[in-house]
């Protein structure tokens, strides 16, 4: 009984395959699948390239978002840095990248001048090379010239010379003055040895 079902299965196949219908629906599932087979070949490479290409936007994207972010803030240093500009000019005129002994000696002669006071000695307890205005500032560090002068006249103008001293742009620090009263001739006179510290910005030892 199965093999008789069997067979008559197959002829009934066999008869359905003959037809011309049976046929052209199988040459058309065929020609079909072939169709998206090689279409799935040719157009994966496609796909692989605009998958490339959209992250590559995407890259550019984020590269011109931060390059937009450097220009900001590029600008806005610019900005702050014209803004301190002048004070940054104070700043190099107080306290110099570079000891400026000659320049230093000239503000106390001059100021001593015009409080009409004689300077009778001057030392200094180191005389610093001058270094290059190019130098890196990471490569120096804050250092003093150290002065001692001996100033003589009426206490008014000493006090007063010691005051335009420390109202000078360049810096001058007050570390210690001494009064002694001298006999000249036998007239009396006060002088005044002021020890003074004058910042700069020398190379780091």
């Amino acid at each position: 009984m199965l093999i008789k079902n069997r067979r008559q299965l197959l002829q009934g196949l066999s008869r359905f395959y003959d037809k011309p219908v049976a046929k052209a629906s199988i040459e058309l599932f065929l020609s079909i699948g072939a169709v998206l087979f090689f279409a799935i070949f040719a157009i994966r490479p496609t796909l692989i390239t605009m998958s490339d290409l959209v992250k590559e936007i995407q890259d550019k994207r984020e590269l011109a978002k931060k390059l937009d972010q450097k220009v900001v803030a590029l600008s806005t240093a610019q900005s702050e840095y014209l803004k301190l500009e002048s004070r940054l000019k104070i700043l190099e005129t107080a306290i110099p990248t570079n000891p400026d002994l000659i320049r230093t000696l000239k503000i106390i002669e001059k100021l001593a001048s015009e409080q009409k006071i004689p300077i009778s000695s001057l030392a200094i307890s180191d005389v610093p090379k001058e270094i290059s205005t190019e130098t890196d500032f990471n490569k120096l560090e804050r250092r003093n010239l150290n002065f001692s002068i001996t100033v003589g006249g009426e206490f008014p103008t000493i006090r007063a010379f010691i005051a335009e001293l420390m109202q000078s742009q360049r810096e001058f620090m007050i570390n210690k003055v001494t009064f002694i009263i001298n006999d000249v001739r036998g007239l009396k006179r006060l002088d005044a040895m002021i020890s003074i510290s004058v910042p700069y910005y020398g190379l780091k030892l």
